[in-house]
């Protein structure tokens, strides 16, 4: 499982650890990412039950996956791109270790629960309806994500499982008004009701409070892929300018 401390993945660890699950948790990123520098593997009580992997990647490695998933992934946009680099790289790195069956994501809480920064900017131009009604777009946007995400971690023989994305958990989530999951007037935090569960089923603090960071921006991969682009080493075309 990809672990980057961040609340998604930390209630996910936590609920895991709870059921009697035995994971293994990875961190991925280049020297001095967010995700490498912020880890917080050590703050979960239940996570001393799991192995942990703390690794760094380099910039050559970045730009190899670049490349390579530019030619398996069809996505319409440069985010969902990067999200696919990241979990070739997580796929990549999981083959080093035999005990390692299957991938856990802990996508589908910032749809649901409104963390995306765009809520935020819905809401600050129109009103709670105008973010109910993007939140069925977002998931859309997350299935078109999953199934290229498929497609990579099936080169490696995995398989990957969202738990946060099936069907029981989404019900639930969409049961919830969203007036619990995200305010007016700016609201840099966003994700309200879900943060409270992750205090609730006691994760510290910090990983509760922790401001959303993008995947690939966490991992600091994001960066060196705008200088591919830049240099014309990697061409992209999307659907979504």
């Amino acid at each position: 499982m990809g672990y980057s401390s961040g609340i998604d993945s930390s209630i996910l660890a936590k609920l895991l650890g709870d059921a009697g699950k035995n994971i293994t948790l990875m961190t991925l990123g280049r020297a001095k990412s967010p995700d490498v520098e912020l880890s917080a593997l050590s703050l979960l009580p239940n996570l001393t039950r799991f192995q942990t992997v703390l690794s760094r990647i380099e910039r050559d490695e970045v730009e190899v996956a670049a490349k390579k998933i530019s030619s398996i992934v069809t996505v319409s946009n440069l985010a969902h791109y990067e999200d696919c680099m990241a979990f070739w790289l997580l796929a990549k790195k999981s083959r080093e270790f035999p005990q390692v069956d299957y991938l856990i994501s802990a996508n589908g809480p910032d749809e649901l629960y409104c963390g995306y920064d765009r809520f935020r900017r819905i809401l600050d131009s129109g009103n709670y309806e105008e973010v109910r009604n993007e939140i069925p777009a977002a998931l859309k946007m997350a299935e078109n994500l999953g199934s290229q995400v498929r497609k990579i971690t099936a080169e490696f023989g995995y398989q990957i499982r969202e738990p946060l994305l099936e069907e029981k958990f989404r019900q639930l989530a969409l049961e919830i008004p969203v007036e619990y999951k995200i305010l007016p007037n700016n609201d840099l935090l966003r994700k309200r009701i879900w943060r409270c569960f992750g205090r609730l089923i006691g994760l510290p603090e910090d990983i509760v409070m922790k401001p959303k960071k993008a995947m690939q921006y966490g991992m600091g991969i994001h960066s060196v892929v705008i200088n591919l682009l830049r240099h014309g080493i990697v061409k992209l075309e999307f659907e979504s300018k």
